[in-house]
């Protein structure tokens, strides 16, 4: 009897010892939470943020429905690694501007290759900026929620910019004013344009607006 009491809890439980047996083979996947994020950035660019879910991307790379938890406990941190993941690859997009530019001219092509990669990936921009920007009185609360990478990543691309006007301004507070002044220009421009609410005159490049638009940036 209690052979056979064993052997009933066993099948009972078969579907969630096969299921965890198949997500702990997907955890040893070297390149998992990668392919997941890649999925999730697809789903996110032809769907929209509606349509992400753990288990969607879970079925987009082709993995059982509870492998992306080995990575990601909730929607939220799978959003934070998202977006940690777009400001890297902002990043890096704004470092192919070439060694061969004055600080000036890197300036504005660190600014022309962040609107660039912004009006590319417009859905993934905008969840990039739902992560590590907060308003009102839960402002703190929420940012002590963002895990370190995401901290990280999106300090890159304005730690790029500030860096380029360390090299022509020696004054700290000046060289932080300008940076920032700089980046709430490529900012909001990139925000506007996707938005429609701002428009690239016919005929001329993101680089030739964004040197024009203001005396801020360099020609």
């Amino acid at each position: 009897m209690a052979v056979y009491i064993l052997l009933k809890i066993r099948l009972l439980n078969l579907p969630t010892y096969l299921e965890k047996s198949l997500t702990q083979s997907n955890y040893h996947h070297g390149d998992l939470k990668a392919a997941l994020i890649a999925a999730a950035e697809k789903i996110l660019k032809e769907k929209g943020i509606e349509a992400l879910s753990l288990r969607t991307i879970a079925a987009e790379v082709g993995v059982s429905h509870m492998a992306p938890y080995a990575h990601f406990k909730n929607k939220s941190e799978l959003f934070q690694s998202i977006a940690a993941a777009g400001y890297n690859a902002m990043a890096d997009r704004m470092k192919e501007v070439g060694e061969d530019l004055s600080p000036p001219q890197r300036i504005l092509a660190y600014g022309t290759a962040y609107i660039e990669f912004a009006l590319a990936n417009a859905p993934l921009y905008r969840l990039m900026l739902s992560q590590t920007q907060f308003t009102g009185p839960e402002k703190a609360e929420k940012a002590a929620h963002l895990s370190n990478e995401v901290k990280e990543s999106s300090k890159r691309p304005f730690d790029m910019l500030e860096a380029e006007f360390g090299k022509f301004i020696d004054d700290n507070s000046m060289r932080r004013i300008r940076a920032q002044g700089a980046w709430s220009l490529v900012h909001g421009m990139a925000a506007l344009i996707i938005d429609g609410h701002l428009a690239v005159p016919k005929g001329m490049t993101i680089k030739s607006f964004l040197a024009n638009a203001s005396m801020q940036m360099p020609h």
